[in-house]
């Protein structure tokens, strides 16, 4: 995965992390993970949208990790339930 840009957002007392991503074997299209935090910066839920539209993607655990790694990168801390995979 190739990420270049994440971003946080409150909507109704809601934390959202997106981040903006490109899969290696599709590199014209660009994705967008919506991940949905708790207070304690666990991601409770993993969405992916292509052109605003859910694409009902399980991300891998590797890809889980990229992403918490790149938001870190970017300030932002977060990280998966404990027990998930």
């Amino acid at each position: 995965m190739i990420m270049d840009y994440c971003e946080q957002e409150i909507s109704e007392g809601q934390t959202y992390i997106h981040i903006g991503l490109q899969f290696e074997d599709e590199p014209d299209s660009l994705y967008v993970a919506e991940l949905e935090v708790d207070e304690q910066g666990v991601v409770k839920l993993w969405h992916l949208f292509f052109n605003g539209f859910d694409c009902k993607y399980q991300f891998r655990p590797s890809e889980k990790e990229e992403m918490i790694h790149y938001a870190a990168l970017q300030g932002i801390t977060i990280r998966e339930a404990d027990g998930v995979k």
